[in-house]
């Protein structure tokens, strides 16, 4: 995508994508930290969509060496609400996450009860190009395999990430354009050290190295996620349609290919929302379950298993 000229670019982006999608009727929840991605996010949205349709919740994650700040974001995401005529939603969490994985997991599920109590059918967040295109790094080297390059969709599964080809520096421009100000969190870079050196080290020596190079290796990485995404190699998990509950057929797994068996087990993990695991863990997974005996219990990737003579199940 070219960078955006003006503002109006970025709301006719995000009002072309909600047309698409169909969801000028939806009630659309946004999920709002403070941070620039998230305030562009309820600005666009707050032009293109109907107020009465919209609200915004700030994830509190609870008093910890952080929490004066989080105080502060709260009251400043507030504020924001209040001047641009939205619904605001507080929630705190009442346990700390060790994790950046661990915030996630609280957040995606304190949100999700929020919709359901409020009513919301979809979820906004602020992702964008430079995070997609991190996440996407950050799976390679750890090895998650043809998920890995898939990561995010504009719209899927009830959530709505209108800013997939939108870099950071073009949302920063429309804040200032718009005349917005911030809150970041001063922890973010401190949550996963790996993709704060991709961010802040990596990438930036890449893009002095070769100019335009970050760009390109984004539009690679994409192109790439479709051709794996439309290649005849069928979804697996959908020949096991009762894994939520029962989880996967053993005998099915069996009949496998190894390539097949971490495939189905990429596929199984990506569906229970599970993302922080490697392809050392998915063959570590499969020799657990190459043993001959019928029931089996492990822990892998932060995963508990529960294996019987019919079942390869995770316990929630």
């Amino acid at each position: 995508m070219k960078l955006l000229r003006a503002k109006q670019d970025l709301d006719h982006h995000v009002w072309k994508l909600i047309k698409l999608h169909s969801l000028q009727e939806k009630k659309i929840l946004v999920a709002l930290s403070g941070g620039t991605d998230s305030v562009a996010l309820l600005r666009v949205l707050s032009k293109v969509h109907k107020k009465e349709l919209l609200g915004a919740c700030y994830f509190h994650h609870g008093e910890d060496s952080n929490q004066e700040y989080r105080k502060e974001a709260q009251v400043f995401c507030e504020k924001l609400c209040k001047k641009l005529g939205i619904s605001f939603f507080p929630l705190k969490s009442s346990m700390l996450a060790k994790s950046e994985a661990e915030y996630r997991e609280l957040r995606y599920e304190a949100l999700d009860r929020l919709m359901k109590d409020e009513k919301f059918q979809i979820l906004a967040t602020g992702h964008h190009r430079d995070d997609l295109l991190e996440t996407r790094l950050l799976r390679l080297i750890r090895g998650t395999g043809a998920q890995g390059f898939q990561a995010m969709h504009v719209f899927k599964d009830s959530v709505f990430r209108p800013f997939l080809e939108i870099t950071k520096k073009e949302l920063k421009k429309y804040l200032r354009e718009e005349k917005l100000r911030i809150f970041e969190d001063p922890s973010n870079s401190k949550l996963d050290p790996l993709r704060n050196w991709i961010r802040e080290e990596w990438l930036k020596e890449l893009e002095r190295r070769a100019r335009g190079a970050s760009a390109a290796l984004a539009r690679s990485l994409e192109t790439i996620a479709l051709e794996i995404e439309n290649r005849p190699w069928g979804d697996l998990l959908s020949q096991n349609e009762s894994y939520k509950t029962q989880g996967l057929s053993r005998g099915f797994y069996l009949t496998l290919s190894p390539f097949e068996q971490k495939r189905l087990l990429a596929q199984y993990l990506f569906a229970l929302g599970k993302r922080d695991f490697s392809q050392s863990h998915l063959e570590e997974i499969q020799k657990r379950l190459d043993k001959s005996q019928k029931v089996i219990t492990f822990k892998v990737g932060g995963c508990h298993w529960e294996v019987n003579a019919e079942q390869v199940k995770v316990q929630s």
